[in-house]
């Protein structure tokens, strides 16, 4: 999925924008997902900001998916002070890679009733979200079938499907001879525009959705509730405005209007005040606020504040590191500003289990959760939500699970906190040895086994093992045994003969053995190497550990009638 702020991000980051625009990027940056995880992505390869292509869908596979399109792109010349502004916009984010989630994309359908639904496009569609196929059954959605045709190609708008939390519009794009064309990132430029009745604007600062490909069908997607929240009344209709400039890499004028009800889907809602909370053994509180459930979703909000304790430990850990952050540099990342998001960043892991014990649904803030724990299940977009708050030692989360049953009573049960540290692993390989045989260093209770070193030389795409890479470089292939309790390893640093540093790109995928340590394979991608040095030095500054065993758990009795 693409945002539709994307190149407004990147023009931020050169410096491209006004003062206003800025301003108002950063509040939409502050709420959006994608662009929160593009905006990581750029900072942790320790890259300068290109046009990513974004996969459509966001499997179990999604990271090293990430990487690999961050291989296919060709890098603009910013203006020396984007990564200051990045820092400044990360701070205001502040969400570390490493508790990025996928983000379940949904499509959308017609029926009034589970007769027609059998017969709608949501049938042709791998992977649709339980959320959704409940919202369909239902009757939640809503036909349109309005097209408009410029420059021989056809936008046909054929199906909505909307409640007060979010909304997908499931379109397709044909040419003259009525043949699909598929969608392709950099070649579509859409706008969405939203507003009442009587003509009241309800996105004044636009952007927020995604736009992406699901089977033959393009769908774009927006968690709404990020802008209706604001709405002073609760609106039973809302007129959506599709307004399409590019087209298949073609400029041209494509825009329509349709009303979208939300008045059934707004009366079947119904909220769950719960207010209950946990104080951790490592000084943070966790609050499970309220469950709102509509028809595609369960909305679940929780709290995370850290408490003096917390803001002691986070000091200290800074001073002893020298991680203090006085001012921001000029020209790139101290170590100080690299790691201060880190601290930020506390992930959780939880499920919902019915009455006799049954798992309904998890959530796993953990990039990798899916090979490490599995708990995720029955997830649904809003994938990952949140705001800051003080400085961002108070954090509300927002994440979506299939709705639940009304007049039932479930438990959350926590799972597991995650919460990021320092690292202290060195490795310094003898590059000739490396090229002969494998290298196994062992530091800090993590063992990682380095298995040869191949140089590339040219700056075009080349495929090396089991990935395509893109520019000068070495690649190098590794395994790892990382620490007990650690499932990660953030911001790795490579340094050559002299202390030459490079930049460094990390593919990785994790699983764990029966010994419950975590196990990662992957590859290093140092760039700009065109000569290998004698010696190279690996380090990196942070690590992700998952505290288990919370004992933490909730009974709730869900209300209202659906």
């Amino acid at each position: 999925m693409n945002c539709s702020k994307t190149e407004e991000l990147r023009k931020y980051l050169t410096d491209e924008l006004s003062a206003g625009e800025s301003r108002l990027l950063e509040r939409h940056v502050e709420e959006c997902l994608l662009c929160q995880n593009r905006l990581m992505e750029e900072e942790d390869s320790s890259e300068e900001f290109p046009s990513l292509h974004v996969p459509s869908a966001l499997p179990a596979d999604f990271t090293s998916k990430v990487m690999t399109a961050l291989e296919q792109v060709k890098l603009p010349k910013p203006k020396p002070n984007w990564k200051k502004r990045s820092v400044n916009i990360l701070k205001k984010t502040a969400l570390a890679v490493a508790s990025v989630t996928a983000i379940i994309t949904f499509g959308s359908m017609v029926s009034p009733t589970f007769a027609s639904y059998v017969n709608s496009v949501i049938q042709s569609i791998q992977g649709i979200d339980q959320g959704m196929k409940q919202a369909a059954e239902k009757g939640y959605v809503q036909e349109i079938n309005k097209k408009v045709t410029d420059q021989g190609i056809t936008l046909n708008v054929k199906e909505v499907v909307a409640d007060p939390v979010r909304m997908a519009i499931f379109a397709q794009v044909v040419d003259q001879n009525g043949k699909r064309i598929p969608f392709e990132p950099g070649k579509i430029d859409v706008n969405l525009t939203y507003k009442t009745k009587s003509g009241e604007e309800l996105n004044p600062d636009g952007g927020g959705y995604s736009i992406g490909e699901e089977g033959e069908y393009l769908v774009i997607s927006h968690d709404i509730f990020q802008f209706l929240k604001e709405s002073k009344t609760q609106l039973d209709e809302m007129v959506v405005g599709v307004d399409a400039t590019m087209l298949d890499g073609k400029e041209g004028n494509w825009k329509m209007e349709f009303p979208v009800d939300l008045k059934k889907a707004r009366a079947a809602a119904n909220e769950t005040t719960i207010g209950k909370d946990f104080m951790t053994p490592h000084g943070i509180k966790v609050a499970l606020q309220n469950i709102k459930t509509v028809p595609s979703v369960s909305l679940i909000e929780l709290e995370t504040t850290w408490t003096e304790e917390r803001a002691k430990q986070v000091q200290k850990i800074k001073e002893e590191n020298g991680w203090v952050v006085k001012e921001n540099a000029p020209d790139g990342f101290t170590d100080a500003e690299r790691v201060e998001r880190y601290f930020v960043d506390i992930g959780l892991a939880y499920e919902i289990l019915d009455e006799k014990g049954k798992v309904v649904a998890g959530w796993d803030d953990a990039l990798a959760g899916d090979e490490i724990n599995q708990i995720r299940k029955n997830t649904v977009s809003p994938g990952y939500r949140g705001q800051l708050h003080d400085e961002g030692k108070r954090y509300t989360k927002l994440n979506g699970i299939a709705p639940l049953a009304d007049d039932q009573t479930y438990t959350f049960r926590l799972h597991s906190l995650y919460l990021f540290e320092p690292a202290k692993f060195q490795a310094s390989i003898p590059v000739e040895k490396l090229g002969k045989e494998k290298v196994t260093v062992t530091s800090h209770d993590s063992t990682y086994t380095f298995s040869g070193v191949t140089l590339k030389t040219t700056e075009g795409e080349e495929k090396i093992g089991e990935h395509t890479y893109k520019g000068k470089g070495a690649i190098i292939p590794y395994t790892a045994v990382l620490p007990e309790g650690v499932i990660r390893a953030i911001e790795w640093k490579a340094q050559g003969d002299a202390k030459q540093a490079y930049k460094l790109l990390v593919r990785q995928s994790f699983k764990r053995d029966k010994d419950g340590r975590v196990h990662v394979s992957g590859t290093f991608f140092i760039r700009d190497i065109e000569k290998l040095p004698k010696t190279l030095n690996l380090e990196h500054l942070m690590q992700l550990r998952q505290y288990q065993g919370m004992n933490w758990e909730v009974p709730f009795q869900t209300t209202g009638k659906r």
